[in-house]
């Protein structure tokens, strides 16, 4: 009995000490996006260790995926287009049947076209995004984004809708 009162102990502080952490988290990116001047690269990093700390302590929590997502978005926001590209691949890898492993392929288009810079590749994402979920709605903005793409004059894309 004294065993049995000593872990569930043991795992009702595990999970106060999970809940602070994801509030500590929460607190952050929403003084960042509330107010876009906090994003300045200190409070960048301090937001993207919150959540790289938060998946190596609890990699099996299913805010893992979510905060991978954001963290794409920070370093997206940031202009860092290896570790953006980073995160969305472990989406993929580490969560493939989660709930934004599709945005995760289609979001490396959009980093690789705007962050990256790398159009030859953004379309080889957005071909991927396409050949595995073709009926998605975002279908049909992928090739619109690869028709941009591959236009000699992207103001062409007004005659083509």
């Amino acid at each position: 009995m004294l065993l049995s009162v000593a872990f569930l102990n043991s795992c009702q502080t595990q999970e106060n000490a999970k809940l602070k952490r994801q509030q500590a988290i929460t607190s952050k990116a929403e003084q960042i996006n509330s107010n876009p001047v906090m994003l300045s690269q200190d409070n960048a990093n301090e937001l993207i260790t919150l959540y790289d700390n938060y998946i190596k302590d609890y990699p099996e929590d299913t805010m893992c995926e979510y905060y991978l997502f954001q963290m794409h978005n920070v370093y997206s926001a940031m202009k860092n287009c290896d570790s953006a590209l980073y995160c969305l691949d472990r989406i993929i890898k580490e969560y493939p049947n989660g709930k934004n492993v599709g945005a995760a392929y289609f979001f490396k288009g959009v980093v690789l076209n705007d962050v990256c810079n790398n159009h030859t590749m953004s379309i080889e994402a957005f071909n991927e995004y396409i050949r595995r979920y073709p009926d998605n709605p975002h279908a049909k903005d992928a090739k619109k984004m690869i028709e941009l793409d591959t236009m000699q004059n992207p103001i062409q894309i007004l005659n083509h809708e």
